[in-house]
């Protein structure tokens, strides 16, 4: 029988409840705790009866913890004490610092369970609550992160906000709240909950008029490139997130206007982090960060939106550039999530650590990913990957290549391979096997599109059975779920996860699938004004999302899909939609285009098109490969080729292309269902088709395409 937490108040049935829960686990259940007793944790609270992986990681700490929901906000009420709410997830790695330093410690503990309601938050499972809180900090710090820290009314009212203290420091602010509560400063921290909950609300709410986008894209472009680093590429000269929305952007903006300035810098960004650590070079797939601006020395999660969207910034990259690095670098990554994030359904996982166990069992941040030189038989691949070079980390040297160097990956793969087989014999780090509806959406819709780009049909097999898996474990549709924890739903979906998995659809070419998801998501999110909530029922109402972040904002993707929808299925009640949507975050766009990169790629496409190399144009799809064009004609129609009288033939401009010879429909020329067009040259191709059914011909269509 495990302690009771010091301070807590628990009954002896809930107190049995627990320890019943922790005896379900069996044997080989390992708590993750130093306080133990024998071969049992000291204590085990509220957070080991549930599923989420990061909220099991606390349920042995002496911290009476309770988790997120209205069970806690109504303890606080009945306590009258004010609520502590810890915000994370399962691979946060100051997270676990701030876990092991203070959670975990008795005397911080006591204070927090007499003082305080302790509640933990697992972001990733309540996206919509984290998104509140974490504006909450960011208005009182102007930054913030994860661990997140808030202080709250029982009413769910932030005062105070922090995000990874240290002990002495930690328990220095929860001494002074806990008495600031119990003397005369609640009447000060229910002034400033108002406060700081009416300026939350201001900043997701704020009414901008619409405003015209003309110059939006310039003024992007001008920004970013006043923070480009040309020497490593990315847009920090310190620590380097990868950005793949800023990538995604420029290289529209290329095809769009040909400006050179803004595929360098989407090409450079890219060249840089394929070379530096970010880029895991024994397994495959990218880290979250680097700590340092040459791309060298990793925060080591990875994290399955990191794979999917380097993944499409990628394939986009290598479209402009025909770099084979860049080739290897997605086939590298989706192998990656194949063979370890993918469960035995097809369905993908969320996340790997940055932690595991050392060569001397203790916890470490990278520990699974560094390579002494002489863990390396031969020398050459030593060098190559820069493990003679000063170790940027206790741990020891992280694998990187220079950037701009020649790689004989001829003779560097095979060797790749055999590390990674050394590397799995050790302890591994956690994985997060939530499977999240969104997270999928985004990773399938860039296995999609690998599979089309590189003609690989086993990716896009892979793509198809992931959306089989997630639809099984989170539909139906009309009561579609966000998340699957060990066989179970839980968490409505949000407008991300409608419209990530409606993408995954469209890059299907699911167009029923998409078109129900995208229809259920303008339906249950909808507010007046136009604008589409992540949620309706967030801790303090509706909650809308501020700006594209390291993923593409809810928004934003909904606008895309409406785009591109509009494309491949034209619909007039739809395309309203789409321009009442525009318009409500129009005013917002051109007020800082930097920070809705994604609205205003979106916002493109709805204006002027799709400028990508594949497009779904209503019954035709066309595919743009190096060295040639494909057009996928639906059943039941064709286009005209050359010499059909009164009919716009297909033809191309701006490059050579060999048509081949057509067929006859009705004594005219014509061509079905899958035409290759080879190309040669180079520059701006515009291809001109006119489609036709039995019933009648569609007006023609005229596209750009720009051929790197």
């Amino acid at each position: 029988m495990t302690r009771t937490p010091p301070g807590a108040e628990l009954t002896p049935e809930v107190h049995a409840r627990l320890n019943a829960a922790l005896a379900a686990k069996g044997p080989g259940y390992v708590p993750r705790t130093h306080l133990m007793e024998g071969d049992q944790p000291r204590y085990v609270n509220r957070l080991i009866a549930e599923a989420s992986p990061y909220l099991i990681q606390h349920a042995h700490n002496p911290v009476d913890w309770w988790p997120y929901g209205p069970e806690a906000l109504a303890e606080a009420a009945r306590r009258n004490l004010p609520i502590f709410l810890s915000a994370g997830y399962a691979t946060c790695h100051w997270c676990h610092v701030m876990e092991e330093e203070s959670f975990d410690n008795e005397e911080v503990a006591a204070l927090l369970n007499t003082k305080f309601v302790p509640v933990k938050l697992d972001r990733e499972q309540r996206p919509d609550v984290d998104q509140v809180y974490i504006l909450a900090t960011m208005l009182q710090h102007r930054h913030a992160g994860w661990p997140n820290s808030i202080w709250m009314l029982p009413d769910g009212r932030p005062f105070h906000t922090g995000t990874y203290f240290r002990t002495p420091h930690f328990l220095q602010v929860l001494g002074a709240i806990a008495q600031g509560w119990q003397g005369g400063q609640r009447d000060q921290f229910e002034s400033v909950g108002t406060q700081l909950s009416a300026a939350i609300q201001r900043m997701q709410t704020q009414v901008v008029d619409p405003a015209a986008l003309d110059g939006a894209a310039p003024a992007a472009l001008a920004h970013l490139g006043s923070l480009y680093n040309a020497e490593d590429g990315g847009f920090s000269n310190g620590t380097q997130f990868p950005q793949e929305g800023h990538l995604l952007f420029l290289l529209d903006h290329w095809r769009r206007t040909g400006d050179a300035v803004a595929r360098d810098m989407a090409l450079g960004s890219l060249r840089g982090m394929i070379a530096g650590g970010l880029h895991d070079h024994v397994g495959g797939g990218f880290h979250r960060y680097t700590v340092d601006v040459n791309w060298r020395t990793p925060h080591f999660e990875k994290m399955l939106y990191n794979q999917a969207l380097m993944t499409r910034a990628l394939i986009e990259g290598w479209q402009a550039s025909g770099d084979p690095a860049m080739a290897r670098a997605v086939e590298r990554c989706i192998d990656y999530v194949l063979r370890d994030m993918t469960a035995e359904d097809g369905a993908f996982y969320s996340a790997e650590d940055a932690d595991s166990l050392d060569s001397s069992g203790k916890l470490e941040e990278g520990a699974f990913y560094v390579f002494a030189p002489d863990e390396v038989e031969d020398p050459w691949v030593a060098q190559t990957l820069g493990l003679h070079e000063v170790p940027t980390l206790e741990a020891g040297p992280v694998p990187h290549l220079r950037p701009g160097t020649e790689i004989d990956f001829e003779r560097l793969d095979p060797a790749l391979a055999a590390l990674r087989l050394q590397r799995d014999a050790r302890p591994r780090p956690l994985r997060d096997d939530k499977v999240i509806g969104g997270w999928n959406g985004l990773m399938i819709r860039a296995m999609a599109d690998a599979g089309t780009a590189f003609e690989r049909a086993d990716w896009t097999a892979a793509a198809d059975r992931a959306f089989d898996a997630v639809m099984a474990r989170l539909g139906p549709i009309d009561t579609l779920a966000r998340l699957d924890l060990d066989g179970t739903r839980r968490e409505a979906a949000n407008l991300s996860d409608y419209a990530w998995l409606a993408l995954a659809a469209h890059a299907l070419n699911r167009m029923d699938t998409a078109e129900a998801l995208l229809d259920a998501a303008l339906e249950r999110f909808a507010t007046p004004g136009g604008r589409l909530a992540l949620t309706l029922d967030g801790p303090l109402g509706a909650v809308f999302e501020t700006e594209d972040g390291a993923t593409p904002a809810g928004e934003s993707a909904a606008l895309e899909i409406l785009a591109l929808m509009n494309a491949a299925r034209p619909d007039a009640i739809r395309d309203a939609r789409a321009n009442t949507l525009l318009q409500a975050l129009s005013g917002r766009v051109a007020e800082m285009p930097v920070a809705r990169l994604e609205a205003l790629r979106a916002a493109r496409i709805l204006q002027a098109g799709q400028t990508g190399w594949h497009r779904v144009e209503g019954p035709v799809t066309i595919t743009l490969r190096p060295g040639v064009l494909t057009l996928t004609i639906a059943e039941g129609w064709h286009i005209a080729a050359e010499g059909a009288e009164d009919l716009y033939p297909a033809h191309v401009e701006g490059v050579h292309a060999d048509w081949p010879e057509p067929d006859i429909w009705e004594g005219r020329p014509a061509y079905f269902g899958t035409v290759a067009v080879p190309l040669s040259g180079r520059g701006t191709m515009t291809l001109t088709y006119q489609p036709c059914s039995e019933e009648a011909c569609l007006l023609p269509r005229k596209l750009e395409f720009r051929l790197a």
